[in-house]
């Protein structure tokens, strides 16, 4: 273990909007959400019916009003998040990510940004990405490196190994 806390991994590149609709998926970055707003929507939609002396009464207006909220808040806002996040944090721009046993830091124009093991939170693999999500100053950082920037045999496997070992799934 001491060996892989002594490896250093470094690439250069950029993702794609794909790629980064892949890394936000892998993160689980809205699964909380979307399960507050599938409950809001059932909470609404039962808001809408009332009992009366012939059975139950369905008030369309708030059946309507709840079916909308659920359109906006279950599909529409992730993806608009997803692609604010994607331009916010100018993902498509080309950076330089080092990893070490220290932590991640990324690297793009005069800035840099780093992230302590001790911030990461989750390690996630998908075929094509290595997804690092931490907290650093009370802000979610995701961290993306497509597995194509790497070219060394056999480096991408041992960035998992690292990953797993320093981040693993912690809660």
């Amino acid at each position: 273990m001491s060996e892989m806390r002594e490896a250093s991994f470094s690439a250069t590149g950029s993702l794609t909007r794909d790629e980064y609709d892949e890394a936000a998926k892998a993160a689980g970055l809205f699964r909380r959400g979307r399960a507050v707003a599938a409950l809001g929507t059932v909470f609404l939609a039962a808001a809408s019916v009332s009992p009366s002396p012939d059975g139950l009464t369905v008030h369309p207006v708030s059946l309507g009003i709840a079916a909308a909220y659920g359109l906006v808040v279950l599909l529409v806002l992730p993806r608009w998040a997803v692609a604010r996040g994607f331009r916010t944090g100018r993902a498509s721009e080309e950076k330089r990510v080092v990893v070490d046993g220290t932590g991640i830091e990324v690297f793009r124009g005069g800035e840099s940004q780093r992230i302590v093991w001790d911030e990461v939170r989750w390690y996630h693999e998908t075929p094509r990405l290595h997804v690092f999500v931490g907290r650093s100053r009370r802000r979610t950082c995701l961290v993306v490196l497509p597995k194509r920037l790497f070219t060394a045999p056999g480096e991408s496997d041992l960035l998992a190994v690292l990953g797993h070992a320093q981040a693993g799934d912690r809660s």
